[in-house]
């Protein structure tokens, strides 16, 4: 299989990275399933998620000494909106207030975040705080001590409410080597890939309704056909987790890695994705949809904000989790009320799990110069309702009005603000607003989901990397450089299966049977420890 030559180059990028990221944050002397955004929220009785402190209200803080303004450095994933600085300008203003600090937020974009997340801790970055999460290098990065430790007294003294609040479950989930190195989110919530489409585009072409990975090329094909200025699809996603491994009812052990273990088996077995069948059958689809021009031929280094293209009415489809795109939809109904969006689930019969509490939240980097601060910071995003409700939804009366106490309204002016598309999933919490417009179809999906949920003790398994990062960082490269191109149906020559073939040896060559061999051994440890 040959690839462009960019990806060769792309691929030794990743691959100069992860060995950076291992020789940059071991000097350090202080001590993640896509992409992807703000999931969708259940609510669960309060004796399923017992916090390290029955009390509920807010605690008052104790004497610290803030008299030294300080500027906190935070990275955050995704685009900065037109109106971000107006609405962080009322942000700081608070922050300013109660904690003499202000916020200075930069963002990696989605199509960068491979590449420029781990230099932020490779080439030791003066930064503050960031967003981190289970699928996003929490437990690559922690394995390393690139964030700060946060230990019981921290938590106590400088973010009281966040250890009163927060699930002890969720504590004990976000340990790596025994130590806390995230503040997690304290709701559940799904982050199961699900399907936006413009509707009334589907209608104009007489195209039939979505049920299936298959009905959803067809759409795609008709678009690219029909629609010369739209792009039809993105494509696969990130770890393809949409249109394959949801389906397959596969879940991955350590993103983006092809091992996974089957969500029914009690067990645990862990087994290379690639060596299976199912995605042999993938792989075919995805070649047969490119041809049709399911998705532009740069797709692979495209740098388009698909959430934002959707809204703008460049892209035909997108997909992500339910909250984000009901939010997307929301938004689309003020800016376009004559387009029709259709939010559908093509793996709507099979099994999935709930988030773990680390699928979203913030860590501060371990070399920060204002920790304390910075956790401080943390704990008035989360429960200071005030920069909760500026964070997620913008500037009230201009952004979005409050219906309620638990849910907004969209106003026209959101779409230079999104309603909790900025990045503020890192401090999820109990002051989540339901969109009026959208709560009664969010809550019609959340049940249907509840019907196919399931429990599994690998839900919170964290991996220890530590006796096989070579091959971790081989492996991404081979991942990048190989599996990228197949993914989105790009191989030459033009046969699918030489192309798999090709990228188990590569697979095998970085070292794929000995990682997958401590995995499983890891795995078993695990299990057997939970039994």
């Amino acid at each position: 299989m040959r690839v462009a030559s960019k990806r060769w180059t792309w691929g030794l990028t990743v691959f100069v990275i992860l060995a950076l990221v291992v020789s940059g944050c071991s000097g350090k002397s202080a001590s993640t399933q896509q992409p992807e955004s703000a999931s969708a929220s259940q609510s669960q009785p309060a004796s399923e998620s017992q916090p390290a402190s029955e009390s509920q209200s807010a605690s008052p803080r104790p004497a610290i000494d803030t008299s030294k303004e300080v500027v906190l450095k935070m990275v955050l994933l995704g685009s900065k909106p037109a109106d971000f600085d107006e609405v962080y300008g009322e942000v700081n203003k608070i922050m300013k207030q109660k904690i003499n600090a202000k916020l200075n937020v930069t963002f990696i974009d989605w199509g960068d975040v491979s590449q420029k997340y781990p230099l932020l801790f490779a080439a030791n970055e003066d930064f503050d705080l960031v967003y981190t999460a289970s699928w996003n290098f929490y437990s690559q990065i922690g394995t390393k001590n690139g964030f700060k430790e946060l230990t019981e007294d921290l938590l106590k003294t400088y973010a009281p409410n966040t250890w009163e609040q927060e699930p002890k479950v969720a504590w004990e989930q976000a340990k790596v080597n025994g130590k806390i190195f995230m503040v997690p989110q304290n709701n559940f919530e799904y982050g199961h890939k699900i399907l936006a489409v413009r509707g009334d585009l589907r209608e104009k072409y007489g195209i039939p309704e979505i049920k299936t990975l298959d009905d959803y090329h067809r759409f795609l094909a008709v678009i690219a056909d029909k629609e010369k200025g739209m792009v039809p699809s993105m494509g696969a996603g990130e770890g393809n987790n949409f249109d394959f491994i949801q389906p397959a009812e596969f879940y991955f052990l350590q993103v983006p890695l092809p091992f996974v273990f089957k969500m029914t088996d009690p067990e645990g077995n862990v087994f290379n994705y690639v060596d299976t069948p199912e995605y042999a059958t993938y792989i075919d689809k995805m070649h047969k949809a490119a041809n049709t021009g399911a998705w532009a031929k740069d797709v692979i280094v495209s740098k388009m904000d698909r959430l934002q293209a959707f809204k703008d009415g460049k892209l035909a489809s997108v997909e992500w989790n339910v909250g984000t795109l009901l939010g997307a939809k929301a938004v689309i109904k003020t800016a376009h009320p004559d387009w029709k969006i259709e939010i559908i689930d093509i793996s709507a019969d099979k099994k999935r799990f709930s988030v773990p509490f680390i699928g979203n939240g913030m860590s501060i980097n371990a070399v920060s110069k204002n920790p304390e601060r910075a956790l401080m910071a943390i704990d008035l995003l989360r429960y200071d309702q005030e920069i909760h409700d500026l964070t997620n939804y913008g500037i009230k009366g201009k952004h979005y009005e409050a219906v309620g106490d638990d849910q907004y309204r969209s106003l026209p002016d959101s779409t230079k603000f999104p309603p909790a598309g900025v990045c503020p999933w890192g401090w999820n919490s109990s002051f989540e607003r339901q969109n009026v417009d959208t709560a009664e179809e969010y809550n019609q999906v959340i049940e249907e989901f509840k019907k196919t949920t399931i429990n599994h003790p690998l839900e919170t398994f964290v991996f220890d990397d530590s006796k096989v990062k070579n091959e971790g960082a081989a492996m991404n490269n081979v991942m990048d450089t190989y599996g990228k191109p197949l993914a989105y149906g790009l191989v030459e020559p033009n046969d699918p299966k030489h192309g798999i073939t090709v990228f188990q040896e590569k697979l095998k060559q970085a070292g794929s049977e000995k990682y997958m061999q401590e995995l499983q051994a890891q795995v078993d440890a695990f299990m057997a420890a939970a039994k």
